[in-house]
């Protein structure tokens, strides 16, 4: 196939401000840590709505962020969402291979501008991605602690919907239900596109698109209902139209109301007719995949961390982890475009999971998410010697 892939996204943009080096056991962090789900509190791992978290604390968290970060700016400010970074992040990888295009909105206000101007040096095609006046821009404050959980790292995340919960389920056009792929990422900080998942899964899916979800952390719905499981769009039956299904170790649980991935795995296959293929990363441990043999060869297997990565991580090169999820997500969905102009008859998800396991590694050597290139293609060049020796790692495994 010689014509582009063409892929949409809708769902998660926002600007992401993080402080790194932050140890949450520490006495600073110990009044403001969760106690019961859904209270508020800051959590590692977890997200948690500004609005709920000032309830929970008594004060405004901006005026307690000095206290947290021990008067620290800001360590850098970049682009972050589920959706728009594994956008970037599967355009860069696939070069001239894709037009992948954006919908969502922002604010008129300087972080909608920054978002403008960054979005702008990447290869991601930003017509759909309009302005909602007098709302602010979405936004995130990550907290990191990169010595937390023996070395892995991990981030809270103080979230501000803003402008993001204007965005109608109908705004998505002809167009985008004319893609080749079309990515519904980090929804559950979209309210109204997360609310209507199913339709719009419905409605992609008789267009014949390939159709992919990945997840963020719903503080929304664990605030309203802790004692059940998160509902994805109006009704389970979202499940059996996602092609491909990808979140992580938690999410998993909390949308499924399981105690382990291996239930959790047999819920998203078993609900409905079942999500055609499911991955479920977890931090510096093995992802877990499985297909059932609709859009991808039939498998049900795990898969390594990168040793590579892990071994520059132990000389000194990290960044921090914001993002990883992200851009696994992306990696993923690169392979996919690369795999559909294959014209496979099913495609290849342990394929598909290299690419994007070497990808969510790399984002440790950084800071953010959002990797902005020098040139067109300089970021597959840098990830490409790790895929390589990722390939010979689990290939011997094999």
């Amino acid at each position: 196939m010689d014509r582009k892939i063409i892929v949409s996204g809708v769902g998660c943009c926002l600007v992401d401000r993080l402080y790194n080096h932050l140890p949450f056991g520490s006495e600073v962090f110990a009044p403001f840590l969760t106690r019961t789900e859904g209270d508020g509190g800051l959590s590692p791992g977890r997200l948690v709505f500004k609005e709920e978290f000032d309830r929970f604390a008594g004060v405004d968290f901006l005026r307690l962020l000095p206290r947290l970060t021990g008067g620290q700016q800001a360590e850098t400010m970049n682009v972050g969402g589920p959706c728009i970074v594994a956008l970037i992040h599967a355009a860069q990888l696939s070069g001239d291979a894709a037009a992948c295009r954006f919908y969502g909105c922002h604010g008129n206000d300087d972080d909608g501008r920054f978002l403008l101007s960054a979005l702008r040096k990447t290869p991601v095609d930003l017509a759909a991605y309009r302005l909602e006046k007098g709302d602010v821009t979405a936004s995130t404050i990550v907290l990191s602690d990169p010595d937390y959980d023996g070395g892995n790292g991990e981030r809270v995340f103080i979230n501000t919907i803003g402008a993001s919960w204007k965005y109608r389920p109908d705004e998505p056009d002809d167009a985008f239900f004319a893609s080749d792929v079309v990515v519904f990422g980090g929804t559950a900080l979209v309210p109204q596109i997360h609310d209507s998942l199913t339709a719009l899964l419905v409605a992609a899916k008789a267009k014949g698109c390939f159709t992919v979800v990945n997840t963020v952390f719903d503080f929304r719905n664990e605030k309203a209902h802790p004692d059940r499981k998160w509902p994805l769009g109006e009704s389970d039956d979202s499940y059996r139209h996602i092609d491909l299904l990808i979140t992580d170790c938690e999410e998993a649980l909390r949308l499924s109301g399981k105690r382990s991935t291996a239930e959790a795995l047999a819920f998203f296959r078993s609900n409905g007719a079942g999500a055609g293929a499911i991955v479920i990363t977890n931090g510096a441990r093995d992802v877990s995949l499985y297909a059932s043999g609709k859009r991808f060869t039939a498998t049900s297997t795990t898969l390594p961390v990168s040793e590579a990565v892990a071994e520059e991580l132990k000389k000194g090169s990290r960044g921090d982890t914001t993002g990883c999820g992200d851009n696994f997500a992306g990696g993923v969905i690169a392979s996919v475009i690369a795999q559909l102009r294959q014209e496979r008859r099913l495609l290849d998800l342990t394929e598909a999971c290299r690419w994007g396991i070497v990808s969510g590694g790399f984002t440790c050597f950084y800071m953010g998410g959002t990797w902005f290139e020098k040139y067109p293609g300089e970021k597959r060049e840098l990830i490409a010697p790790y895929y390589e020796k990722y390939l010979k790692q689990t290939t011997h495994a094999e």
